[in-house]
């Protein structure tokens, strides 16, 4: 059976399209309205598409907000392995450059903030997926540190170390989202963590 291509693509292309303007919609209708306030039919008008064709996609609003989530932890990690992999630089200097580019990725949207680490919090299932994500962010401050410790810190007490600050960042990121920071309190910021992860890298 020969595939039927409409406007140039295939149906397969059709439907990745409109998974895209779904996902799309979803960042701004969750972002904006806030979860409990927003509706199919709202996403819908957003992606300037039929529910039918949502329907089709997802089984249901909160299949979409936890797709939207999804996507933001991939493009955090692929975020995170593009900082990391810039070569020449020393421990402290790559892990400054690791929290510029979550800094930068977060700060260029703040869409991403209110989906990912505000609104997350309406139901159980979100939770457990915001705590996932914030598990990672611990983990990969665990593993800067690690690259930071000069001696001192064990494995456990450095986890520790790691998830308390990891909190710490959340919060801050979450009161950028009512009040931006200005370029040059950003980079006092990012020099501020940085020391803090380095200083208890040594804990």
């Amino acid at each position: 059976m020969v595939e039927r291509v409409y406007a140039g693509m295939s149906a397969e292309e059709r439907s990745a399209r409109r998974r895209e303007q779904f996902l799309a919609a979803g960042l701004e209708v969750f972002a904006e309205r806030g979860w409990a306030a927003s509706t199919v039919a709202d996403v819908c008008r957003s992606a300037a598409l039929s529910p039918r064709y949502f329907y089709e996609l997802f089984g249901s609003r909160e299949d979409l907000f936890r797709a939207v989530s999804t996507r933001i932890g991939e493009e955090v990690r692929a975020t995170v392995r593009s900082a990391v992999a810039v070569q020449g630089l020393d421990p402290q200097e790559r892990a400054r450059g690791v929290l510029a580019a979550l800094a930068e990725y977060f700060t260029a949207d703040p869409r991403t903030v209110r989906v990912a680490l505000m609104e997350s919090l309406a139901t159980e299932e979100f939770r457990r997926d915001r705590r996932e994500l914030i598990e990672g962010f611990g983990t990969l401050a665990a593993r800067l540190m690690r690259s930071l410790r000069t001696g001192g810190a064990d494995d456990r007490s450095l986890e520790t170390s790691a998830a308390v600050l990891t909190g710490g960042l959340v919060e801050l990121l979450v009161s950028g989202v009512e009040e931006p920071f200005t370029p040059a309190a950003l980079g006092r910021l990012l020099d501020r963590l940085t020391a803090l992860y380095t200083a208890a890298a040594q804990l």
